[in-house]
């Protein structure tokens, strides 16, 4: 597992001081304290969370595509050995991509479901920050559906990240006994 400072270092080195730089602190920080409230009920890796958080959108140093800097990310950190926060930045793109659909983008066949309790806060955290500030599920879903009204496979499949997004934020704040949205947005 990566350290904070190997992780820092990856994203200075490949990320350059590049806007999309910002969001991944944003959300390293957000799922942070996000880890940090839902400790109370799951047992938490904040470690790794912050790291895979801050790293999670680390492809965007090849491309901007919605899809394919999560692939990109993955096969950078998996070719670094970094195998865990490689699954990260393919599994937080729509909350998972199914098997079918990793074979479309060039990925081994199999699911890319974020599973554990740290791949599925960065997913949900990831789709709560704008760029590098924080906002709600729907603003965040209508932001994405302007943004890329022209990508028929994301379109296609927004509504199930938005669905799936919505029921983990849900079960989250009713299990933790308060809003995640107020969690991250301070």
């Amino acid at each position: 597992m990566l350290s904070r400072n190997e992780s820092i270092a990856l994203l200075a080195e490949y990320g350059q001081g590049a806007a999309w730089v910002k969001h991944c602190l944003a959300v390293a920080d957000s799922a942070a304290r996000l880890g940090h409230v839902i400790e109370r009920r799951y047992a938490v890796d904040r470690h790794f969370l912050w790291s895979a958080a801050l790293l999670h959108d680390i492809g965007r140093c090849v491309t901007h595509d919605p899809i394919m800097h999560g692939v990109e990310g993955y096969n950078l950190l998996m070719k670094l050995g970094h195998s865990r926060e490689a699954s990260v930045c393919i599994s937080h793109i729509l909350f998972g991509l199914e098997t079918s659909e990793a074979v479309q983008f060039g990925l081994p066949a199999r699911d890319f479901i974020p599973r554990t309790i740290e791949e599925r806060l960065v997913s949900l955290v990831d789709l709560m920050i704008e760029g590098d500030q924080p906002t709600t599920l729907d603003r965040r879903f209508s932001s994405l559906r302007k943004r890329y009204a022209e990508n028929g496979f994301l379109m296609g499949r927004l509504d199930r990240a938005q669905q799936t997004a919505m029921s983990f934020m849900i079960q989250t704040s009713k299990e933790i006994g308060e809003s995640v949205e107020k969690v991250i947005i301070v």
